[in-house]
């Protein structure tokens, strides 16, 4: 039986019907020859997304059953010419795409190749910042709705800012940022950092290497699963932006049965769904899942896709937490989430018989693999689900976590080994999340000011020849960048919770992409990934999505079929 959660459960509304069935019928229509060609991109990129922020606005400024009503008849008619457009599908269409089905089916076992056309990387790009958008607005909406979550905004930004203040990162930042930015300059440093780093980066994956690929084929083969349990926790509008198989639109109707498509899962093994409309600074939205298939229990944790949760990552000073030091809005995530669902985690293992013996999974992306990681950590330590199996799978999972080492409680320590060795991090070529502590935010503003130093007594022509590689880098700006990076953390002052926070992972996975586009594992050690520096480069953020991850894990997963099968 599922078990729903959510923040808010306002009375249905009839705008919110007629949005919804508009939205369905749209999503039912079938399109072919060249009205496909014009009507899909709008209805994928421009009217969906409308749909949904609609959804998310209306229904809460129509609450008095009057205006509720005009509302809903307006829209209706003003709705009309899209009913036009998108005709909903009539049995004879339902007919011919059953037989279509059918005919597809004969073909598959006639070992006939089915063609199918996945969304291109730029369409997953755009339907992924789509996502964001509409979980944004969602989020800024029951911002101003509600007076407390408006709060918990001003104290988190409050209190970022008054620790930038107080522990001086904030001037590191304004001499390395601001300045420039002000100056007219900024993005010729990022630039110029960029080529410096291409040169000073070159085989740096290679360099801390500690498990060869061979070693890795198991924990790819079972990282390519679960991170379609992390990307299935961002909602329908992600897993839209990921699909890469044919799906009809009954598969992505609701949360429930969009998680059990894309997880390749029945809809009644979705137990647990914590579902918040845009985001929330307490409870990460997540779900739990029964994975018959790896005989697991599924938590997944959604990563940053609002404002909230950006707030929460911003939260970056360290707390004291299991033994040790923690990203204090990440630990406090972890904690919440724990004290939402874990007396139902817990109850589910007891009350099901045919699961006693699973294992129990955590896994999640960005903010939601962060979170993973320190509940990992946690379980471990307090022991509430016994002597149960432990799993974390943590996909661009950011700094969080570093055991004190003056522990000397033999117990704890043995505990939180555990949950180290029990968890696997991935990172995706270029992918700036898993760099980004305070410790490395501080080294990369030292590199941005030592730029800076030589670029602002250029002249601009200078400067706009280095910009567009006209003119190489000097070496003196390469070695004075080179000699940063080298001293960054010897030079750099110690402040106030600023611990030297890692993945508490036993490796992480390197997936770094070739020059042929083929993927390469490469296993590394945590400690080792967070002494290194973020890559300025246009792919640091793209690099990030979740789609991008799955790709890389499906592309290591056929070369290794691929060179199994060659043996």
């Amino acid at each position: 039986m599922m078990a729903l959660n959510a923040s808010s459960n306002a009375s249905p509304s009839k705008v919110k019907e007629v949005l919804t069935r508009g939205r369905k019928d749209m999503w039912n229509a079938p399109l072919s020859g060249y009205s496909a060609v014009i009507l899909e991109p709008y209805r994928d990129f421009v009217l969906d997304p409308s749909f949904a922020i609609a959804n998310i606005i209306l229904p809460p400024m129509t609450r008095h059953p009057h205006v509720d009503s005009v509302f809903s008849t307006v829209l209706y008619y003003l709705l009309a010419p899209l009913r036009v457009l998108y005709r909903a599908p009539t049995e004879d269409s339902f007919d011919l795409r059953d037989k279509a089905r059918n005919d597809i089916i004969i073909n598959s076992k006639a070992g006939i190749s089915v063609p199918f056309r996945p969304p291109s990387d730029l369409a997953s790009a755009i339907r992924g910042a789509l996502a964001f958008i509409i979980s944004a607005t969602a989020d800024i909406v029951g911002t101003i709705m509600d007076r407390q979550k408006m709060m918990k905004w001003f104290e988190a930004v409050t209190e970022f800012k008054a620790y930038l203040d107080m522990s001086g990162v904030g001037d590191e930042l304004q001499e390395a940022i601001y300045k420039p930015l002000m100056c007219g300059r900024l993005l010729d440093n990022i630039k110029i950092l960029n080529d410096c780093q291409e040169v000073m980066y070159a085989d740096r994956c290679q360099a801390i290497q500690k498990v060869s690929a061979e070693e890795l084929a198991d924990d790819v083969s079972k990282g390519k699963r679960m991170m379609r349990f992390a990307t299935a926790a961002y909602g329908t509008e992600m897993i839209r932006s990921a699909l890469d198989r044919d799906a009809e639109s009954h598969h992505l109707e609701n949360q429930t049965k969009a998680i059990a498509f894309h997880c390749n899962i029945l809809p009644e093994h979705v137990q647990i769904l914590y579902v918040d409309d845009g985001g929330d600074m307490k409870v990460l939205r997540h779900y739990v899942a029964i994975d018959h298939e790896t005989k697991s229990v599924v938590l997944a944790l959604r990563g940053t896709l609002s404002i909230s949760g950006a707030l929460v990552d911003m939260q970056g000073m360290d707390v004291n937490y299991c033994c040790g030091k923690a990203h204090k809005g990440i630990a406090e995530m972890a904690d919440n989430i724990w004290n939402e669902s874990g007396d139902k985690i817990i109850n589910l293992f007891n009350e099901n018989e045919t699961i006693k013996d699973y294992t129990f999974v955590i896994t999640g992306h960005s903010l939601g693999a962060g979170t993973a990681s320190l509940l990992n950590v946690k379980v471990h330590l307090e022991r509430p689900l016994g002597n149960r199996t432990i799993k974390c799978f943590a996909f661009a999972p950011p700094p969080s976590y570093c055991i004190d080492p003056n522990l000397n409680d033999a117990v704890a320590k043995a505990s939180i080994q555990s949950a180290i060795d029990n968890c696997i991090g991935y990172l995706h070529d270029n992918d700036c999340v898993p760099f980004l502590s305070v410790s490395c935010i501080r080294r990369l503003a030292l590199l941005m000011d030592t730029v800076d130093n030589v670029t602002e007594s250029m002249w601009f022509y200078r400067r706009f020849r280095l910009f567009w590689e006209y003119e190489a880098i000097p070496d003196d700006l390469l070695k004075s960048v080179q000699l940063a990076e080298q001293n960054g953390t010897v030079t750099t002052r110690a402040v106030d919770g600023a611990s030297n926070l890692e993945i508490p992972a036993k490796i992480v996975i390197w997936m770094k992409k070739n020059v042929g586009g083929s993927f390469e594992a490469i296993g590394c050690s945590p400690d080792e990934i967070a002494e290194l520096n973020v890559f300025c480069c246009q792919d640091m953020v793209s690099d990030h999505l979740p789609e991008q991850y799955e790709d890389a894990l499906d592309a290591l997963m056929l070369c290794s079929d691929t060179d199994g099968g060659s043996k």
